[in-house]
């Protein structure tokens, strides 16, 4: 199986975009939904109180609303009836019915209505109870609603009903209630107008919330973007003039003793002897110079290695081994569990070598012997190899910057080798870290990422 792909960039602009567009486009027809059914109703409810100070006003100033209250007296329906012309005169109603306390229809525009009583009139029922109430519906819908709707669909398929209470103006009891069906024509076009309104201000209070917005962090993207750049310069050249500094400083003594060899051997009748330790010189400073050219150009490629399955138990015997005469020669005893320990996702050679400069420096930090104890557990999707020594120790100042770059506590050192440590194990995913030892020494404790993908395939 290859390793998993490496995590897209974040793109500020772009995720902000898609997602505040979105958020804006909801809420602008969320609020416009809500503005245009508010709006609506606002002016129908106007409508309707505008009608109901009319009917209130003709049938009270008469005193004709009396007749629905005693619908057999001859001289309130006269008068009652006559009241009634001037609602059936008007041109935009299309039906008005006229009903007694009890919900029976005394008076219609359609006369066969009279008489009736519906017994579910949700409406009807509110307005008894003394409120204005003003609905609109549909007749093109299917079937009506109610009863009363019938025979309503040939006027047009939208109409507007007020219910309006008759109250009596000594005691205020309810008398009746006046319900007008309406064809608000020019209505309608005052509200359709209002809603182009209102919805092409949402449409630009949003594209321009939008714009606005969307400007203000694209120009900060630039800007983080430009400052990230800046940084990465400067990151890059300052790291360049570490390492030229660095190189300069822990090459000039090879060349040194190069030179110097070179010259003694350049003078006529040296020894044999000598002419062979001035040899010597020069290829060991050849090869501790060549030493840190590898170890720097292990820096560059290390990004390059792409993660494998790894067993890691087996590596850190071969490490161990391979270190085994250094650890004889100074004392040094090292133990590890028996058996294999879970696969990782790391690269070979290079945990390998890795182990090999912990281990490395385990011995160095034990001239006078003592013990390497190895060990790993799984912790969850990691595993954690613990390398602990009993030697002389580290400080808290220096184990605060030992993984920095070209920083090392051996005066030959070039100080990349923990830097290249940190800089892989944290590749891979994993982590290193170093803690103290109460009884003295120091503690590696690396962390990787388990290869459980991989083994599959092993």
């Amino acid at each position: 199986m290859s390793p998993p792909s490496p995590p897209v960039p974040f793109n500020l602009s772009r995720t902000f975009a898609l997602t505040s567009l979105g958020l804006i486009v909801v809420m602008a027809c969320g609020l416009g939904w809500l503005m245009s059914q508010v709006l609506t109703s606002r002016m129908l409810q106007r409508e309707g109180e505008v009608s109901m100070d009319f009917v209130q006003n003709l049938l009270l100033t008469d005193g004709s609303a009396g007749f629905l209250a005693n619908p057999d007296d001859a001289d309130l329906k006269a008068r009652f009836l006559n009241s009634m012309a001037h609602v059936a005169s008007m041109r935009e109603p299309v039906r008005a019915n006229a009903y007694r306390a009890d919900g029976t229809v005394v008076w219609s525009t359609d006369v066969t209505l009279i008489g009736r009583r519906y017994p579910v009139n949700d409406e009807l029922d509110d307005a008894l109870q003394g409120r204005l109430v003003v609905h609109s519906g549909r007749t093109d819908v299917g079937q009506p609603d109610k009863a009363e709707h019938v025979g309503l669909d040939r006027y047009a398929s939208y109409f507007v009903e007020s219910y309006i209470p008759i109250l009596d103006k000594r005691d205020g009891r309810i008398m009746g209630v006046m319900e007008l069906y309406k064809i608000p024509v020019q209505l309608n076009a005052a509200i359709r107008d209002a809603l182009w309104q209102l919805w092409l201000a949402c449409a630009a209070s949003a594209a321009a919330l939008f714009g606005s917005l969307y400007w203000l962090v694209a120009r900060a993207d630039r800007v983080m973007r430009n400052q990230q750049h800046r940084l990465t310069e400067a990151q890059t050249l300052s790291t360049a003039v570490e390492l030229a500094g660095a190189v300069a400083h822990n090459l000039r003594n090879p060349l040194a003793s190069i030179r110097v060899s070179a010259e003694m051997m350049q003078l006529g009748d040296l020894p044999d002897s000598e002419r062979t330790e001035h040899a010597g010189d020069i290829t060991a400073a050849v090869d501790r110079a060549d030493r840190w050219i590898t170890e720097l150009v292990r820096v560059s490629q290390a990004p390059q290695l792409q993660p494998e399955l790894v067993r890691p138990a087996q590596v850190l015997r071969a490490c161990l081994q391979e270190l085994q005469p250094e650890m004889t020669r100074r004392g040094v005893q090292w133990t590890m569990p028996e058996g294999e320990a879970p696969g990782v996702r790391a690269h070979t050679a290079m945990l390998r070598q890795i182990l090999v400069s912990i281990i490395a420096n385990a011995i160095d930090a034990m001239p006078s012997g003592g013990n390497l104890v190895v060990t790993w557990a799984p912790v969850g999707h990691m595993l954690t190899v613990q390398l602990r020594d009993t030697g002389v120790g580290i400080d808290e100042k220096a184990r605060a910057a030992l993984f920095r770059p070209f920083f090392s506590t051996k005066s030959g050192g070039l100080g990349i080798g923990l830097a290249l440590v940190k800089r892989m194990v944290e590749h891979w995913q994993g982590t290193i870290a170093l803690e103290p030892v109460p009884a003295g020494g120091t503690c590696v404790v690396l962390t990787l990422p388990l290869a459980a993908p991989f083994d599959t395939e092993s």
